[in-house]
């Protein structure tokens, strides 16, 4: 059985020395954040999994608070990508918040970080405060603005309000994700399939038709016939 400082390398994952330190420890640092919580996981923790001296981790990170800062910064860019290379069809980037749907609920442990760090993040004097306001913003500002670029397109009613259905559809993204974590914890505790689970209601949770739902709603109202 390998000791606590020599973890097991698990699948998949390059030995020690073999891929960017960084990233690395980036990686070992999501996957404890995701498993313990912030205030659980210790610098040691990480710099164990990670197979990297406490020294090593700090030179590349400075602090606990700033390597958690940079794990969520990682989350988001990982997010966008895909995002920002739509042009001016907005409902091509709306669809690609179907398509994030659909990452997410292959990887349950980023959605559980996500969720457990914006709960944190809205205290003042939280280190995940600063991320999680941007984190907002970014995505608030970007949807806003595809919705603005769709209307001088003549693909979106002048009418539409970019910015609150910007504020909607990231708002039911973080809902849905909350209720689906909700029915995964229900099965799992029932020793039911984690799959397809369905909700509170009784009726199945799919991330990504959930989210489709909302696009072709939208869509619905504020659409212009090209």
């Amino acid at each position: 059985m390998p000791s606590p400082s020599s973890p097991q390398r698990r699948p998949g994952r390059p030995r020690a020395g073999s891929e960017d330190k960084r990233a690395r420890i980036l990686a070992e640092a999501f996957r404890l954040f995701a498993e313990k919580g912030f205030a659980a996981t210790s610098l040691g923790d990480v710099a164990a999994a990670a197979e990297i001296s406490k020294a090593g981790l700090l030179h590349h990170f400075g602090s606990k608070e700033g390597l958690y800062t940079a794990v969520l910064e990682q989350r988001d860019a990982d997010d966008f990508v895909g995002m920002t290379d739509i042009g001016d069809d907005v409902w091509a980037y709306l669809d690609t918040w179907v398509d994030l749907a659909r990452d997410n609920a292959r990887s349950p442990e980023m959605v559980r970080l996500y969720s457990a760090m914006a709960v944190d993040g809205v205290e003042a004097d939280h280190p995940a405060h600063r991320w999680l306001h941007q984190h907002f913003a970014r995505a608030v500002e970007a949807t806003a603005d595809a919705f603005e670029q769709g209307k001088a397109a003549g693909t979106v009613h002048p009418d539409a309000p970019s910015h609150e259905l910007a504020r909607t559809v990231v708002a039911l993204s973080d809902g849905m994700q909350l209720q689906w974590l909700c029915a995964r914890a229900d099965a799992a505790a029932d020793g039911r399939e984690v799959t397809a689970t369905p909700d509170h209601t009784g009726l199945p949770l799919d991330l990504a038709a959930q989210m489709r739902l909302v696009v072709d709603l939208i869509a619905a109202r504020w659409r212009r016939p090209a």
